[in-house]
């Protein structure tokens, strides 16, 4: 078990933060701080978009980009990964090509430096007929990318109308810099008025594992988006597993929507709706997660002059899952841009039971680099106010939760959740009587390059602490058990 745990430990690090891997170098160099190391790119620290061109003698190409969306820099390698290709219906696999164009060559770094907003590709191309050569073709619906330093993560695009025939080898090209395409439907149609997505859920939407109801308006003015049979926009939704990282490998995917009902509204404007629970559903159709958080958004297909962009994506829309059903957030106010979240599961809790706590950590908009408590090892890095029911705190009467106390710390970039599920007891509570009580949730992250360590114990560290609470949790324990039972 010590053996296992260690191991996870590793991966972590190595996917996330460079925290524990900077603690030595903090100690040997005798000073405060290390100079930082541009660190490779994180799974959440990248953001996956699709293009596509038709090209010249019947070839095609589909390019993924990633974009650095952290604040700082990072690193990608440039080795192009596992192609992520299915099996052909005959049994056979697609042939890949490297380095077979003209004058391609394997580039001289193994790694591109993206600075925030900076975005590298992958790009594939094939013939799209058969020829001599090649008289047979294989008809993918699905492509797959994974990255040199993402481990076991993986992109997926999923497109029954935009990945058309293979009728040739593979040809992939190494992670290049910059975006496979630059231009936008604004530059290649002048004068044209760009398409527009937007929610239009309601707010008190209903959520299951079994129905995810979306419902969007789209706005298609210029009429550049590409239609299906029906002369309505094809949608595609992109969704990212947004738990941060345990031994689980995650994914990011984005796949042209099935069986979508749209409504005509007036000329180019459509209220389309469809469900996205698929995307919780394992390969073999049953549920999967009974936690996670999950973001989604949408986007359409607009054609044009032989290119082939995703355009007019929606605001992301979060969704947190616990024990398989999906709970709203309860943020405190933003503190330097960050806040924790408290959720209880119910108002009245019988006395002696366990009281689960649902919490959750964000950076939400902070420059600075936030470090803090790992979330998954013990103690979880926040902690939790108790007070009566006349507002008076409740000192801690139970230590029989093990907390080893790990040393382990854990940067939080931002646009991130961090869900953490303990109970009240486990964080040093047990409720003796029946009453009225209040819960807060309290996180303290320290702004700064560095985790903890030596670093983390001088004056000036602590003067950048930041400090967020939760809004009070107000609850009542019962005793039915009891004559005298509170009402």
């Amino acid at each position: 078990m010590v053996k296992r745990l260690l191991l996870s430990r590793v991966k972590l690090a190595a996917t996330i933060s460079p925290c524990l891997l900077l603690i030595p170098m903090l100690i040997l160099s005798g000073q405060g701080f290390a100079d930082p190391v541009v660190q490779p790119c994180g799974f959440d620290s990248l953001e996956a978009t699709f293009q596509a061109t038709d090209g010249p003698r019947n070839s095609y190409t589909v390019a993924m980009n990633l974009r650095n969306i952290s604040p700082v820099a990072c690193t990608v390698g440039t080795h192009p990964g596992a192609a992520g290709m299915p099996i052909a219906p005959d049994g056979t696999l697609v042939k890949i090509c490297h380095y077979c164009e003209e004058g391609a060559q394997k580039p001289a770094n193994d790694r591109i430096t993206l600075a925030p907003g900076e975005s590298t590709h992958e790009a594939r191309s094939w013939r799209t007929l058969p020829s001599q050569d090649t008289p047979k073709c294989y008809f993918p619906v699905n492509m797959a990318w994974s990255q040199r330093y993402m481990l076991d993560n993986w992109y997926s695009f999923t497109s029954p109308s935009l990945l058309k025939p293979i009728c040739s080898p593979l040809s992939i090209t190494d992670y290049l810099p910059g975006q496979f395409l630059s231009e936008t439907v604004s530059s290649l149609a002048s004068g044209s008025r760009p398409p527009l997505i937007q929610w239009a859920n309601d707010d008190n939407e209903s959520y299951s594992r079994d129905h995810i109801p979306f419902r969007v308006r789209v706005e298609d003015p210029s009429q550049l988006l590409s239609r299906d049979d029906r002369s309505c926009p094809r949608l595609f939704v992109r969704f990212r597993e947004a738990t941060p990282p345990s031994e689980q490998s995650r994914i990011v995917r984005v796949d042209e929507v099935q069986n979508v009902a749209c409504k005509i509204e007036a000329r180019n404007r459509f209220v389309m709706e469809f469900d996205a629970s698929y995307a919780l559903k394992r390969n073999d159709g049953q549920n999967d997660p009974k936690n996670g958080e999950f973001t989604f958004d949408v986007s359409s297909l607009a054609d044009f002059k032989g290119r082939h962009l995703l355009v007019g994506s929606t605001p992301g829309l979060h969704l947190s899952m616990v024990n398989g059903n999906f709970i709203s957030r309860n943020w405190g106010p933003l503190v330097e841009g960050v806040s924790v979240s408290l959720t209880l599961d119910g108002d009245t809790f019988e006395l002696g039971t366990e009281i689960p706590l649902h919490i959750a950590v964000e950076n939400f908009s902070s420059s600075a680099i936030l470090c803090s408590g790992d979330p998954y090892w013990d103690p979880p890095g926040v902690g939790v106010e108790l007070h009566d029911g006349s507002d008076h705190p409740v000192q801690p009467n139970d230590f029989s939760t093990d907390w080893t106390g790990h040393g382990f710390s854990h940067h939080f970039p931002a646009g991130l959740v961090y869900p953490i599920e303990h109970t009240l007891k486990q964080m040093g509570y047990r409720i003796e009587r029946p009453g009225v009580y209040k819960a807060i949730a309290v996180w303290g992250a320290y702004a700064d390059e560095g985790c903890f360590g030596v670093r983390a114990l001088t004056s000036e560290a602590e003067a950048r602490r930041v400090t967020v609470k939760s809004p009070a949790i107000t609850f009542r324990v019962v005793d039915h058990s009891s004559p005298g039972a509170a009402r």
